[in-house]
């Protein structure tokens, strides 16, 4: 009970499982599949066909890695994979564009591209943290690079996005009016994240682009 007490007054948020916020989306991840900037993430369950774990080395992963390089130096023959996903991975990267080049690259024709980037979140560096995309700026950076914008939508509630800014900015201070606040915020933010859809364009966590090559 002191455990489930404490996890409700630290975090403000309950995240969706993979499998929850891939949705539909997973009828693209078929055949050759990249996970590209895999870290923790296991994505296999979640693909008709074979999965690539592509990481840095001594990044936080599970083990579970296939391939160590960089995102824009990929190891393999052009055109290689049939889908690649790229979740939350691009922030972290001081060359994003040509990480997309990379993976333009290592994509058949007719390949896939699922790529999800942070727009209102806190800098979460991992082991940095360079940047932010607006819905235009990630149609761009996937367009300049050759790719064909299919889809491009947010990703998750209005309510991650106050609830993870709410959470690092009461987590930031050990006073009493901070600790009434997360009392009183947190467990209604927590409730919201876990069952509201509420999106509120222009206000949201990330965005997600579904780009073809």
């Amino acid at each position: 009970m002191l455990g489930g007490l404490k996890e409700i007054f630290s975090s403000a948020v309950v995240w969706p499982s993979l499998e929850e916020e891939f949705g539909e989306y997973r009828k693209y991840f078929k055949g050759r599949v990249l996970n590209a900037g895999a870290g923790d993430r296991d994505i296999s369950g979640l693909v008709h066909g074979e999965v690539m774990n592509q990481d840095i080395p001594g990044g936080l992963h599970n083990g579970k890695v296939d391939v160590f390089s960089s995102l824009d130096s990929i190891p393999v023959a052009d055109g290689y994979f049939d889908a690649v996903v790229c979740n939350a991975v691009l922030e972290h990267v001081v060359n994003p564009s040509a990480c997309v080049r990379e993976f333009y690259r290592v994509l058949r024709k007719g390949g896939y591209l699922y790529l999800c980037i942070p727009f209102i979140q806190p800098e979460h560096a991992d082991p940095g943290d360079y940047q932010r995309y607006t819905k235009q700026g990630l149609s761009h950076l996937v367009m300049s690079e050759g790719f064909v914008v299919e889809r491009l939508e947010p990703v998750h509630s209005v309510y991650h996005t106050f609830g993870w800014l709410v959470e690092r900015w009461l987590n930031s201070r050990r006073t009493i009016g901070y600790l009434l606040l997360r009392v009183v915020l947190f467990p209604l933010l927590r409730y919201k994240t876990r069952h509201s859809r509420r999106i509120v364009d222009g206000m949201v966590s990330a965005y997600r682009v579904l780009a073809r090559k």
